[in-house]
């Protein structure tokens, strides 16, 4: 039996004086019946050890908490949780000034959802419900066999003194798998009284054919005499689950991540040492880059002054206000981000010495090679020791991050701290995240409003003025693009810059060949255009790479440079551009070469953050004629402009006449940028420069004649998919302007597969009523139901021998999407080491898993996608904070988006009806007889009425597996992408 000191014993009281708040029994004072839910509920709640009640009392009791007074306690009350500045909480909308109006405020998340869960289960006036399965928290919980039938009962006992009549019992959502009988066919015309004492069985039936998940609330309705009616509710599911499934089901149980609040202690600061190229720069820094920190009463707006700030924010963007929104939007952002971060703390963790260089300690970090946290070379964090947490002054050491490898991090710490170190000595871990990005975007936003590029930003017109001769025509590297209309056109546009001083933007949808035309234009401005020099960028690293490899083939490799951040990893660096980057061998690093060397390129390629570097250099006014930014849809405003402001000179034809043209290349209607603040959200920062000026330009808007080839080019020529994968996405995000032009040979490869539902229709939707589960302290979500299914066809895939001609796929030619990280580490672990088969296929580690963000810009022959969710609980607050696939366009876009020759979805058409977009691609599946799986639900009126009905309870038709907590605000801490630097 463990033993707990007095401190121990008293934070035990104190969380369950919460949980009583939490369910609505804080007004219990009898003593028998709190050591009964505390020893039923409390103490072994989440497989956790807690004191016995009698320790627990005695302690509360000594530290003034509570009243004993014979069998009567009376506890005190809790001191008022601190709150973090944390957006996704909304506070009570205040009321708005008189004679004046608000704009009106999201709603507030629905709170008290534990307390309203425990009135609709908990017994009343004595009456219980009681069954073998019983799994907790109402849940009942049967485990059945595809095709064998299977029984649970559930009794209704009263244990009260008086009768008590049972008037009805009702599923609220019909489930064909589970139907529920009783001897005496009680209904409301039929009742049954039930004497003190006396007990009635209802008994739950189970049958289904596949596995999966299938839940059903059911509701007890009763009255009784001098206390009126009253109800009590269950929520019984029949569980189908393979060995794989059942293997892969959650590791350990789901605990919602709380900030830990701790007492503040005055600290003083060991500093660490960097690694060497973050010190010694040769590229010189004539333009500062300030600190950019948020103003120090901004918390106190987020958490209790939402009103004014809302007000603030509500401005339309102009040039006026650009610098002063976007810092205002920027430090929101960073305020959400410091939060966030909270949650990657580690207390009690062991560090060593790395064996292979004494002077730096090494700390296990699992999650970092997810980028959770987050951390590169050059970052920092702190330690304290764990024996000294209690001290009222503490030293924290700055561990500067020298190496990652794997899930270790390899920090250097100041001598202090290594000259003492004895292995495996305990530390507390803070974590930090990098600000440059942010200070470099605060510092964009201001040099835009400094070099007035209005006519850049915010542009109205075009001088019409050609860089080529009249008459010239281009002969292009690529000969293939010269009969694609489209392509050429936009090539010719850049070419000449008859859209400057405004941008020429690239409307590329998916497999249309964008980066193939980026990559043609920027080789015809370095060959026709005299004295030019070319930025190209991209929000991240792959995509800048690609833009490299595709000019290696045309441009002398010693014109092309590209610029890594020293905190990248050497070993992720494409074998073929190393030659043209900035590593230094001598060195071990990457490294900034000096300004006059870089003047040397004609084309350098860096992301787009990285390009801050460049604006610190002050390069002369004109120097950069052309910038392109790549995948601009995929970065924030600011980003973006990070690549304009301080390098290219707007377009004037006194001063620059042959220079100055911008071109921003992507797709609106694909994915935008990762944030993490819903108000920066909210009020526009998640809105790239390319999207805002496709929507609220009027250069760059769709007229009856289609666009202006003058300053936007729309490509239409489709080179990936087979035209049933691309029927949906062309007519709902590119009004049916896609044209097939894929090769058929490969598009049309698996138009015969004996899995095929339909014959010549290369889409599956495989329906899965599947369970939503989390597990630890990860809010993230995962359906090992769904698994099976991806399991099966990939066997399939991957096992058969050539058909009709048809070679075996590879499975580097195979990828999985799923939007929910905890799903693609499942999925990775069931096809690498669960399933036997699997894991013994040559390459197979090859086949990519991963979420849509990994797969933006990416192809795969086959396509298999994972939805996730079944629960339909969470479909609001998906739609308001565009989690996963449900109410987000832009990620449904992206993931039907990528397969050449097969797509294979696997979800549960009961919640995916409920979207628009997936509900119109349901409907185009089941029309072409693409559908198969679990029985198509058809929602009737009843349905509707119950589902109401419940609705009116705040509770879910799908309750059975989801306990939610006090608010929604948990699963929102972490969102499941990530921006890549």
């Amino acid at each position: 039996m463990p033993r707990f000191t007095f401190a121990e014993r008293r934070a035990a009281g104190e969380r369950f004086v919460q949980f009583l708040l939490d369910t609505g029994r804080e007004q219990e004072r009898g003593r028998a019946a709190l050591r009964l839910v505390y020893n039923q509920e409390f103490r072994h709640r989440n497989d956790t050890r807690e004191p016995n009640f009698s320790s627990v009392l005695f302690t509360l009791r000594q530290s003034g908490r509570a009243e004993v007074r014979g069998d009567f306690v009376l506890f005190h009350k809790v001191k008022k949780r601190v709150r973090l500045p944390n957006q996704y909480w909304t506070p009570e909308p205040e009321q708005p000034p008189a004679g004046g109006q608000e704009p009106s405020a999201d709603p507030s998340p629905r709170r008290g959802h534990a307390k309203r869960r425990a009135e609709f289960i908990g017994g009343k006036h004595g009456v219980e419900i009681f069954s073998e399965h019983d799994q907790g928290n109402g849940r009942i919980r049967v485990p059945v066999t595809p095709g064998e039938p299977a029984t649970a009962s559930l009794r209704v006992q009263n244990n009260g003194q008086g009768t008590v009549t049972l008037l009805s019992y009702r599923a609220l959502r019909k489930q064909r798998e589970i139907t529920f009988h009783d001897a005496s066919k009680v209904t409301s015309q039929q009742p049954l009284m039930l004497q003190p004492g006396a007990s009635y069985m209802v008994e739950a039936r189970c049958l289904t054919q596949c596995y999966g998940y299938f839940p059903v609330t059911l509701r007890f309705e009763f009255t009784k005499e001098q206390d009126g009616p009253f109800s009590i509710g269950r929520f019984v599911a029949a569980v189908a689950s393979s060995r794989l499934a059942q293997e892969l089901g959650p590791s350990a149980p789901y605990r919602p991540y709380q900030a830990k609040l701790k007492k503040p202690v005055m600290h003083t600061v060991e500093d660490g040492f960097p690694p060497d190229s973050t010190r010694h720069p040769e590229l010189e820094q004539l333009i500062s880059l300030g600190a950019y920190k948020y103003p120090a009463n901004l918390k106190d707006m987020v958490s209790s002054e939402r009103r004014s700030l809302r007000l603030s924010l509500a401005a339309e963007l102009q040039f006026e206000n650009y610098r002063q929104k976007f810092q205002l939007l920027l430090h929101l952002e960073e305020l959400q981000m410091e939060v966030d971060i909270r949650r990657y703390d580690m207390e009690d963790a062991k560090m060593v010495k790395d064996p292979k260089n004494k002077k730096l300690l090494v700390l296990e970090v699992p999650g970092v090679a997810e980028n959770r946290p987050s951390v590169l070379r050059g970052d920092h964090l702190f330690v304290t020791q764990s024996d000294q947490r209690s001290q009222p002054q503490l030293v924290r050491y700055k561990g500067y991050v020298h190496a990652l490898e794997l899930e270790k991090v390899k920090l250097g710490f100041s001598s202090k701290l290594v000259d003492a170190f004895v292995d495996k000595l305990k530390f507390d871990v803070t974590f930090t995240f990098n600000r440059l990005p942010l200070r470099v975007q605060h510092r964009a936003v201001e040099l835009a409003e400094k070099q007035c590029l209005r006519d850049v930003l915010f542009p109205s017109f075009s001088c019409g003025k050609s860089l080529l001769p009249e008459g010239s025509r281009l002969r292009l590297f690529d000969r293939s693009l010269e009969t694609n209309q489209e392509q050429y056109r936009a090539v010719w546009q850049i070419v000449t810059g008859l859209s400057r001083p405004a941008p020429y933007l690239i409307f590329g949808p998916p497999g249309t060949g964008k980066t193939v035309t980026v990559v043609e234009a920027i080789k015809q401005v370095a060959h026709c255009i005299q004295g030019s020099h070319v930025l190209a960028c991209a929000p991240s690293n792959s995509a800048s790479d690609l833009l490299c490899q595709r000019l290696l083939k045309h441009l002398d490799k010693g014109s092309v440079y590209r610029i890594n951040a020293n905190s990248r990893d050497y070993r992720q660096v494409p074998e073929e551009i190393k030659p043209c980057c900035n590593w230094d061998d001598a060195q071990q690093c990457h490294v900034y070469p000096s300004k006059e060397k870089l003047q040397q390129f004609q084309v350098i390629v860096t992301t787009l953050v990285t390009a801050g570097r460049l604006v610190s250099a002050s390069f002369p006014d004109g120097h950069f004629s052309h910038v392109f930014v790549d995948e601009c849809g995929h970065a924030v405003e600011p980003e973006s402009v990070v690549a304009i402001a301080g390098i290219l000179t707007a377009m004037d034809q006194e001063t620059n006449a042959s220079g100055g043209q911008l071109v921003l290349v992507g797709d609106p209607k694909q994915l935008g940028p990762i944030l993490r603040s819903p108000l920066a959200v909210e009020h526009g920062l998640e809105v790239s420069l390319l999207e805002r000026l496709m929507l609220h330009n009027s250069l760059y808007q769709k007229g009856a004649q289609g666009y202006n080839p003058q300053f936007i080019t729309k490509l239409l020529q489709n080179y990936r998919s087979h035209a049933a994968l691309l029927e949906i996405p062309n007519q709902q995000f590119y009004d049916g302007e896609l044209q097939e032009c894929a090769d058929p040979l490969i598009s049309c490869s698996y138009c015969a597969w004996a899995e095929l539902p339909q014959q010549g229709f290369p889409v599956i939707f495989h329906g899965v009523s599947g369970e939503d589960q989390r597990e630890g302290n990860s809010p993230s979500f995962f359906n090992v139901q769904e698994i099976d299914v991806l399991v099966t066809y990939l066997k399939k895939l991957l096992q058969s021998q050539g058909k009709r001609g048809r070679s075996r796929v590879s499975p580097k030619e195979i990828g999985i999407i799923s939007p929910y990280r905890k799903q693609v580490e499942k999925i990775r672990l069931a096809i690498t080491q669960k399933d036997p088969e699997l894991k013994q296929l040559p390459d197979i580690k090859k086949l990519k898993v991963g979420s849509v963000e990994e797969f933006q810009g990416q192809e795969r022959r086959v396509l298999l996608v994972s939805t996730v969710r079944s629960g339909a609980e969470y479909l609001s607050v998906d739609e308001k904070f565009k989690l996963g696939f449900l109410k987000n366009p832009k990620r449904f876009n992206v993931a039907i988006t990528r397969a050449k020759a097969l797509l294979i979805i696997v979800g549960n058409p009961a919640v995916l009806s409920k979207d628009p977009h997936w509900g119109t691609f349901l409907k185009y599946c089941r029309e072409k007889g693409g559908y198969t799986g679990c029985p198509y639900p058809q929602a009737s009126a009843e349905e509707d009425d119950l589902a109401e009905e419940l609705g009116s309870l705040h509770l879910s038709m799908q309750a059975a597996g989801t306990q939610m907590g006090e608010s929604h605000v948990q699963q929102h801490l972490e969102p499941e992408w990530r921006h890549e630097h």
